[in-house]
């Protein structure tokens, strides 16, 4: 689709028409510390409808503490059948090995994520190091911005670009919201570290494992049948052109402030066209 998405106010204009509804968490349903009004009633009325709803979100942190977080936020465990994070994905893919080396159970590796976060990585029987040099590979799970900054990240991972270290992501955002307001997120240290000349592999939206892994979870719905819904266009929408799914696109989060004309920019940029858009998820 090349043309301009179509406005809706509700999910009821178009609920009929799909069956698996893969909602972006972040942006959409909350800012990271309250929901967005109507968001809850939207998912319930999602799975009153009798269809199924999958919360997929860039987050390097593994699915269980994603649901968690959602239902202490106030979005009750029915209203979701199931989570599938970046961060989940990530964790399966190392330990079966479908990278290959380094990125494999038992590596040594440099991880970067936000102080004090626990992003799940028991069971690989990985050995960690605070010095990426040393590491065969880096994982970028997270990020402690604004504590530390992609200028420190520059000086910091610059020694290990240039060694050939190879970094897997498990979180492709480039922002992220905050209560400082937007920030840098994963994807802007991946960026970085590609601009130094490392190796980078991504897991999470738009890149298509996390999408087969939730379509896993939905066998016989058609891709015709299913709607992704998100605040990004690089991620969320990109990503649901590049599987032949309908996207829905929300104004809730990081593109809240961006007008007609910026939104019309980064459609042509991305070669990516939402089939609708809303300005918040309501029902």
């Amino acid at each position: 689709m090349t043309s301009a998405p179509k406005p809706i106010t509700g999910l009821g204009e178009i609920i009929g028409q799909y069956d698996l509804f893969l909602v972006d968490q972040f942006g959409v349903l909350h800012d990271g510390r309250a929901p967005y009004p109507g968001a809850v009633e939207a998912l319930a009325a999602i799975k009153r409808a009798s269809k199924t709803v999958i919360i997929l979100t860039n987050s390097g942190k593994r699915a269980e503490p994603n649901a968690e977080r959602l239902t202490q936020l106030g979005f009750p465990r029915e209203t979701f059948d199931a989570v599938v994070s970046s961060g989940e994905v990530g964790w399966h893919v190392i330990r079966d090995g479908r990278l290959g080396s380094p990125f494999v159970r038992g590596a040594k590796v440099h991880a970067i994520g936000r102080r004090g976060d626990d992003y799940g990585l028991d069971g690989l029987d990985l050995r960690f190091t605070d010095d990426p040099v040393k590491a065969e590979a880096i994982l970028i799970l997270g990020t402690d911005a604004p504590a530390t900054s992609l200028a420190d990240y520059r000086a910091i991972l610059g020694p290990a670009a240039k060694a050939g270290v190879p970094a897997l992501v498990s979180n492709p955002d480039k922002l992220m919201l905050t209560s400082a307001g937007l920030q840098p997120a994963p994807g802007a240290i991946a960026e970085v570290y590609e601009q130094l000349g490392g190796a980078v592999r991504y897991i999470g939206k738009p890149y298509p494992d996390i999408y087969r892994y939730a379509l896993a979870l939905a066998p016989n719905v058609p891709p015709s049948r299913v709607l992704a819904i998100g605040d990004s266009v690089e991620h969320d929408i990109a990503g649901a052109a590049a599987m032949g799914f309908a996207s829905l696109l929300v104004r809730t989060g990081i593109l809240a402030g961006v007008g007609e004309a910026g939104l019309g920019k980064l459609y042509g940029q991305h070669k990516a066209w939402p089939d609708y858009i809303c300005g918040r998820l309501s029902a």
